[in-house]
């Protein structure tokens, strides 16, 4: 595969963080020829194939040159062994959500991106290794996560983004969550603890008197070493009777850089997308809008099984998809929609999560193999005021008349 060059740029993803933000975020959903739930496998998928297209397309992102998800391999791990009750507060993951982490795995694979873990070890002490090592051959990193505990990664040439709030996380992002830098947020941590992941930390002190204790010591081990001399009485007593639990979870909180790997930096190298892997998964799934989506950025694939799939792409004529311009147009299709007594509709936004998701564009076609897009929200200038389309739209979304309406639309009119 080549060595390391200083231009490369990973991209290391949260596998476990976007499972459980797919499972979450998403109404649920099941496979239509069985019954098994598909809702988090689903939501996975997409994000994940949202991510790869923006990272390769945007300024922003900037183009990776390797790419890795990266799971946590089972509840249990080393930090088990240093304190039992470590994450012993969470609940078992859900019924519906179990049967989907192979179907999870499975789909990184199918976008032919190395899917990695190791057993007794976090998906964060994976990170946290393979960032080192990037560091040591110069490299950049992107850590694609919204876990707060990967912040004490932030530094030169480590970028964090945050795909909950579309945005890459900066120095001061991490001393408002933290009040100190990233070069202290372990010391804090230890102190505070998590009730997420029952680290005990310090009863009583919260991550502010915590910031104030490690920016006036310097870090956690001088502060333990001078307790005795701190003149809050019980600030000093609560310390030196607490001393082991803090060191206890410093350990807890402490990403492992030195995990003994079995996957080389070299195999994360980002591969052109086998399509006919893809899209036999998509397929098996049952993933038929996400499949069209791949479809129409990675092209047919040569070898497909699927007759109709090619009969129906063969009579595709590039002068019946149209780009929306200005307004007018817009009235002039959903005219004809109203002739036709029935459209469907489709929104693309910029996250699944209905509550965070802004509108980039909208699809709208009243017969197979013609339709129109509207962009709202692109990166570009070619957009339409989005008030002043949803304006145009509304009165036809709430028309009785139109009796055949696509079952997405519901869902997706919230969305818009």
């Amino acid at each position: 595969m080549g060595k390391i060059k200083k231009t490369d740029h990973f991209y290391l993803i949260d596998g476990s963080g976007y499972i459980f933000r797919a499972y979450y975020a998403l109404p649920p959903l099941t496979r239509k020829s069985d019954g098994l739930p598909v809702g988090a496998v689903s939501g996975f998928c997409n994000m994940l194939f949202k991510l790869l297209e923006d990272s390769k397309s945007s300024e922003n992102l900037e183009k990776p040159t390797h790419f890795a998800v990266i799971f946590d391999s089972a509840r249990k791990n080393f930090r088990n062994e240093i304190y039992s009750d470590y994450k012993g507060n969470r609940s078992d993951a859900p019924d519906d959500l179990i049967p989907q982490f192979d179907y999870i795995r499975k789909s990184v694979l199918a976008f032919n991106l190395p899917s990695i873990e190791m057993l007794n070890y976090e998906a964060d002490d994976l990170i946290a290794t393979y960032v080192e090592q990037i560091l040591d051959e110069g490299a950049k990193v992107t850590i694609v996560s919204s876990d707060k505990d990967l912040m004490q990664l932030f530094k030169k040439k480590v970028r964090i983004y945050d795909p909950m709030k579309n945005k890459f996380i900066s120095n001061d992002d991490v001393i408002n969550k933290f009040g100190v830098g990233p070069d202290k947020v372990i010391d804090v941590q230890s102190l505070a603890g998590d009730s997420t992941d029952n680290v005990p930390g310090v009863p009583g002190i919260g991550v502010k008197t915590a910031a104030e204790l490690i920016k006036e010591y310097g870090n956690l081990e001088n502060l333990l070493k001078n307790a005795n001399k701190i003149k809050q009485n019980k600030r000093r007593e609560t310390l030196l009777e607490n001393k082991d639990k803090a060191l206890v979870s410093k350990k807890l909180v402490t990403l492992k850089n030195d995990v003994p790997v079995k996957d080389k930096l070299t195999d994360f190298v980002l591969k052109k997308v086998d399509v006919d892997k893809l899209y036999n998964f998509l397929r098996e799934m049952e993933f038929n809008r996400l499949l069209s989506s791949a479809i129409s950025t990675y092209g047919q694939s040569k070898f497909s099984d699927e007759i109709e799939v090619k009969k129906e792409t063969s009579k595709i004529s590039k002068d019946k998809y149209v780009l929306i311009k200005n307004l007018s147009e817009i009235k002039d299709w959903m005219q004809e929609a109203e002739e036709a007594g029935e459209f469907s509709i489709d929104t693309e936004t910029d996250s699944l999560d209905p509550h965070q998701a802004n509108l980039v564009g909208i699809s709208i076609s009243s017969k197979i193999g013609k339709a129109c897009y509207i962009p709202t929200g692109h990166i570009d200038k070619n957009n339409l005021n989005e008030k002043d389309v949803l304006r145009i739209l509304k009165p036809y979304l709430e028309d009785k008349s139109l009796k055949k309406i696509g079952q997405n639309i519901k869902f997706d009119y919230i969305n818009i």
